[in-house]
């Protein structure tokens, strides 16, 4: 019995120290957090959570630790100067270089050899600061603070900015107007001609500048390409001791471009590296109506001013293939195009106006299309349409300049000759994109040589009848008078009472009302929604009148004087 006791006893001790010793562990833990309990800073600005298998640990990094148990206990703990983390009632661990997750399981494993607990959280609660420099073509080169998740670009906004380029007008002559605001400044600086060429040969390159590390090692960074394609890669977060560097741009270098169907078509500083994937990013790819199976580069071979001409072929259907091509480095001042296809997704559509079943817009889904399949989608026409009065516009023509009419239009009548003004007196008179055609031979009669093609943007006009037509001009009750089939132009003038005085009754006009048409016989059959124009008789005609009826006079003495003469010599 007493060996049994022995045993069970041999075997409880080294539990039971073990037990002390974490308890005296937490006990050490619980008196440190007492003794020592650090108050965050303000939590900085974060572009996104903190990744774990990408940060670094570094000097400042403030971590809380909890420990589970019966009573849970938490201490927070900042990474020294020297890049230890410091651990109650354990030496000093390294970690300052060490990703996040792997510092993470560097701590656990040395807490949990002294405390015994399963329940240990280690939490990055505060991101360390540290400075970095920046120098080159900023504004304020120098040192500057950031903090454990700031990439290149957030370095270069502290100092100040990238040096821009002055404004693109010349510099005047005259030293008071010199007045220009620099970059990121509030004030106006007077800048002597020596002053601006200088600050514009100090323009900063975004596509050139590199971070160097006190490992040695160099990264470079194109903040062009992070602006227009996002890529993350092209802006590096920073670490302790970096150096970034901003160089000028090298006018030398060139530049590449790419144009065409694209999203947004550029010139862009040349850098090594640069190729058709990278300039695609930057220009946000292809435009919908692209012809992405050829990619033109113009190049200048060599150093002369001679181009030739590089197509690439591409199958995208050949993953391998199409790596290739996207891979093809560029050359500075290579000019890069982009072919559109033709008549891509054009959207073709007309407008039906006025008397039919379902007016509005329509798509012209085939081509051709002839005016009678339109109106039989607009579910034909009311039984007030007025197919005389009907007629079709083609809009892009109504924009169309005359060059000659614009110029007799600056013109007076008498400067003009007779042909222009017969000329412009037509132009004035047509409705411009005005389509020939007949509805009423077309829809009553069956002629289908009416039936006209439609093109892209054609207005379809189908008035309503109004059982009327109008007299104007010089008739004693000009005016509407009720339609009445099949009668000519006197009829309407007799019901409107007549001529009145200085009627020219030789000019009499009827105009029609589907095509503007102007006829100039009085027994012309006048239909619904015609107008008859009685014009006023002009001087000019009596004076011709009176001229004429001199001519004849004076011819008459004339005759009778010879007459007279030959009677007295035959005498």
């Amino acid at each position: 019995m007493r060996h049994l006791l022995v045993l069970l006893l041999c075997i409880a001790l080294p539990a039971y120290v073990q037990d002390l010793s974490s308890l005296s562990s937490l006990r050490d833990l619980r008196d440190a957090s007492k003794k020592a309990s650090l108050q965050l800073p303000e939590s900085p600005e974060i572009e996104h959570p903190v990744d774990e298998n990408v940060y670094r640990v570094g000097p400042g990094d403030v971590f809380n630790i909890v420990i589970g148990g019966d009573q849970e206990e938490s201490q927070m703990i900042m990474i020294s100067p020297e890049g230890h983390a410091v651990l109650p009632g354990l030496e000093s661990v390294m970690v300052a270089g060490e990703i996040l997750a792997r510092a993470k399981s560097i701590l656990t494993e040395k807490l949990r050899s002294v405390y015994y607990s399963e329940q240990i959280s280690i939490t990055l609660v505060q991101l360390r600061t540290f400075r970095v420099t920046v120098s080159g073509a900023v504004n304020f080169p120098g040192l500057v603070s950031v903090n454990g998740l700031a990439r290149v670009s957030d370095a270069i906004f502290m100092a100040g900015g990238l040096v821009v380029k002055p404004p693109p007008f010349p510099l005047p002559e005259n030293p008071n107007d010199r007045l220009r605001i620099l970059p990121n400044k509030d004030t106006d600086v007077e800048l002597t001609p020596e002053e601006y060429e200088e600050l514009e040969e100090k323009v900063a390159s975004k596509r050139s500048i590199f971070v160097r590390r006190r490992d040695k090692s160099v990264l470079h960074a194109d903040l062009l390409k992070f602006e227009l394609a996002g890529d993350l890669d092209a802006n590096p977060y920073l670490v302790d001791g970096d150096v970034i560097v901003v160089p000028t741009v090298q006018k030398e270098v060139g530049e590449v471009s790419i144009s065409g169907a694209v999203r947004t078509p550029g010139a862009f500083e040349h850098v090594h590296g640069d190729d058709i994937r990278c300039l695609l990013d930057m220009a946000h790819g292809f435009s919908i109506d692209a012809d992405s199976a050829r990619i033109f580069i113009a190049r200048f071979i060599d150093n002369s001013s001679r181009t030739q001409e590089i197509v690439l072929e591409i199958d995208w259907s050949n993953a391998e293939q199409v790596g290739q091509i996207l891979a093809t480095p560029l050359r500075a001042d290579d000019r890069v195009f982009i072919r559109r296809m033709p008549n891509f997704h054009k959207k073709r559509t007309i407008e039906i106006q006025g008397e039919v079943r379902y007016p509005g817009e329509y798509a012209l889904l085939k081509d051709p299309t002839h005016l009678a399949e339109m109106i039989d989608i607009a579910g034909g026409f009311t039984d007030q349409a007025a197919l005389n009065a009907a007629y079709i516009v083609r809009r892009p023509f109504e924009d169309r300049q005359d060059a000659d009419f614009d110029r007799l239009a600056f013109m007076t009548v008498q400067e003009m000759e007779r042909k222009e003004k017969a000329y412009f007196r037509e132009r004035s008179r047509e409705m411009k994109g005005l389509v020939s055609t007949d509805f009423l031979a077309l829809f009553e009669k069956g002629e289908e040589k009416y039936d006209v093609m439609l093109c892209d943007q054609d207005l379809i006009v189908v008035p309503a009848k109004d059982y009327a037509v109008n007299v104007i001009g010089h008739v004693k009750n000009p005016g509407l008078i009720p339609y009445v089939p099949n009668m000519d132009a006197s009829y309407y003038i007799k019901l409107a009472g007549g001529y009145n005085v200085g009627a020219w009754k030789s000019k009499v006009r009827v105009k029609k009302a589907g095509t503007g048409e102007m006829l100039s016989k009085s027994n012309t059959i006048v239909e619904m929604g015609d107008t008859v124009y009685v014009p006023e008789r002009l001087e000019t005609e009596d004076l011709l009148r009176d001229i004429a009826l001199i001519t004849v006079q004076l011819a008459t003495v004339v005759m009778l004087v010879v007459q007279t003469s030959w009677y007295a010599t035959r005498n």
